[in-house]
Parts: structure tokens; C-alpha cells; sequence
């Protein structure tokens, strides 16, 4: 390669360099080109606000945009580092706010208010006004709140919602199907209903989530 080429192709990895640190929750990246100036090898550095599958997405996305190639996935590797102040997933858990519900004729809608790593995230759902349709936009609307949280693309599925009676006291169990790269994956949260149904079935929605919390970010 000639003191040209190699010239020309320390400018278009600096390119390449500059529209990745672009990308939200990059801090720092490295491309290595072959000999061809062909892309080799791109590492991130990133934050963990987001999964890694999302800003490989984004890195796909960029280059194509911006300079008609095609990048392989395997060639990217992402390391994500903890933000400053935030709160390990491991040790996170979300915590209940408020749940409101309003009805107009056959439509009812319902907005749940969730706390996680001291931010507050809310989320809606709508639909029919039935008694098992009601227990379900609970359920749903908690789960909304959550993806908030991940800012991606619906993680969950809301299986089934069982109320039984056990010593005597009544419990709501939501069963979820989390969605991931890798397959499908059932879990179940149970609540005690105190005095409020509705609000029992966001807490059984936030048991359930609560026990895969840490590895929703390392699946999505």
C-alpha cells in the first residue's frame, strides 16, 4: 500500500470513528481495516442504557445510511460499562407507584406509575371495559411502564391471569412470556389481594418481572 493509500484510509477510519461516537450511549469505539481498508474488527465502548443488540442495530444502521455498507454483525463487539450513580440491575428492583383506571361506556383505560433506580416511568394501556379485560390492561400498563425503562420494542406477553383463594385469602397470579434473541422464556408473579384487585395484579406483573430483572438487559 502506498504512503497515499494508507493515508486515505486512516481518514475514513477516522470517519468511520466519528459516526459511531454518534451512536446514543457510545463513548468510544475503534475500527481496524485490513490492508484493503476493508472493515475488520469494530469495538464499543457504550453505557448501559441500552442492550447491546440495540447499538450494534444502530452501528448496522449508520454505516448503510451513511456509506452504503453493509457491516456483519460479528464483526462489532460491544463492552458496556455502569453510568455514573446508576444502580446495578442486579441490585434493582421495581418498585410500585400509583395505578389509575378510568372508564367511558365499553372503553376503559389504565396508567401505572413505576419506580426504578429513582426515575419514574409510566405506562397506558386501553380497551375493553370487562371485568377480565380491566385486570388485563393492568397488567398490561405495568409491563408498558417497564419497557420505558429499557426503551425498546415490547419485551413481554401477558399469558393469563388467575385469582384463586388459598388459606382463606385471595391471590392474583400474572403468568408473562418474556420475547428474546433467544427463544421464549414463562415466568409467574403472585400478589395478595389487599383491598384494591387492580393493584394486586400490578404487583403479581412486578413479582414476576422483578425475579428476571437482572438478565433482561444481557437477553434483549
Amino acid at each position: 500500500m502506498s504512503r497515499e493509500d494508507f493515508g486515505g484510509t486512516r481518514e475514513r477510519v477516522k470517519e468511520y470513528e466519528h459516526l459511531i461516537g454518534q451512536i446514543r450511549d457510545v463513548i468510544s469505539t475503534r475500527v481496524i481495516t485490513d490492508a484493503q481498508g476493508s472493515i475488520e474488527e469494530i469495538h464499543v465502548l457504550a453505557g448501559s442504557g441500552r442492550s447491546p443488540k440495540q447499538i450494534v442495530r444502530d452501528v448496522e444502521s449508520a454505516f448503510m445510511t451513511q456509506f452504503g455498507l453493509a457491516v456483519d454483525h460479528k464483526k462489532i463487539s460491544i463492552a458496556q460499562v455502569q453510568d455514573q450513580g446508576e444502580v446495578p440491575l442486579e441490585q434493582a428492583r421495581v418498585k410500585l407507584g400509583a395505578v389509575s383506571f378510568s372508564t367511558t361506556g365499553p372503553r376503559a383505560d389504565c396508567h401505572v406509575q413505576l419506580e426504578l433506580s429513582g426515575d419514574v416511568y409510566e405506562g397506558g394501556a386501553s380497551g375493553a371495559n370487562s371485568a377480565t379485560g380491566r385486570l388485563r390492561l393492568v397488567a398490561s400498563a405495568t409491563v408498558a411502564a417497564v419497557e420505558q425503562y429499557f426503551k425498546s420494542t415490547p419485551m413481554f406477553s401477558i399469558d393469563d391471569i388467575v385469582s384463586l383463594n388459598v388459606a382463606g385469602r385471595r391471590v392474583v397470579n400474572v403468568v408473562l412470556t418474556l420475547m428474546t434473541s433467544l427463544g421464549e422464556e414463562n415466568f409467574v408473579g403472585s400478589s395478595l389481594v389487599k383491598d384494591d384487585e387492580r393493584e394486586a395484579v400490578a404487583r403479581a406483573t412486578l413479582d414476576a418481572i422483578n425475579r428476571k430483572l437482572a438478565m433482561l438487559v444481557r437477553k434483549t
